[in-house]
């Protein structure tokens, strides 16, 4: 039986060693797979430190572009870049807003060899679209927001139902 895609969160920030890496989420009916878009270097920033180090850490900032309509689940969950959470495994979700007005996405879940695992990020609208809704009017509290639900909405769909009633959603 053929993999299908459920949806696609544009844009989820998670803290890496050496800076944010930024994915591309996409869901299916089988596993969500975090793909790499951006992994920054602001680590290398800081070890060589002022204008010079933050000019080399941002020509050495890898940016991949996927157009994810076409994309194959399968060739993307081999990326050893990307980060694949099957479905089955996930125990479950968190969806919250925190202080400062963002919105964080925890998935729990085992891996392979049965550890608990967890994946923190940051849900952000591309920039485009958070630059276009601004020009619209929109607040940016707002747009945020409105991402989320969009966001907390596909993965609903995308995970199995008792891990749905199990997790913690936004309201």
């Amino acid at each position: 039986m053929e993999e299908r895609k459920i949806g696609l969160v544009p844009r989820v920030v998670m803290s890496g060693a050496l800076g944010p890496k930024e994915y591309g989420l996409l869901l299916t009916d089988q596993r969500l797979i975090f793909v790499l878009e951006k992994a920054s270097k602001a680590g290398v920033a800081a070890a060589l430190g002022g204008v010079i180090g933050a000019a080399i850490a941002e020509a050495a900032t890898q940016k991949r572009e996927y157009v994810y309509a076409d994309a194959d689940p399968g060739t993307l969950a081999r990326d050893e870049k990307n980060i694949t959470v099957q479905n089955t495994s996930i125990q479950k979700l968190r969806m919250k807003r925190t202080m400062g007005g963002a919105y964080q996405m925890t998935v729990e879940y085992a891996s392979d060899d049965g550890k608990a695992r967890k994946l923190n990020g940051f849900l952000h609208p591309p920039q485009d679209m958070l630059a276009a809704k601004k020009a619209g009017g929109a607040r940016t509290k707002v747009v945020l927001e409105e991402y989320a639900m969009k966001s907390q909405e596909a993965l609903k769909l995308a995970v199995p139902p008792v891990v749905a009633m199990n997790s913690e959603w936004l309201s």
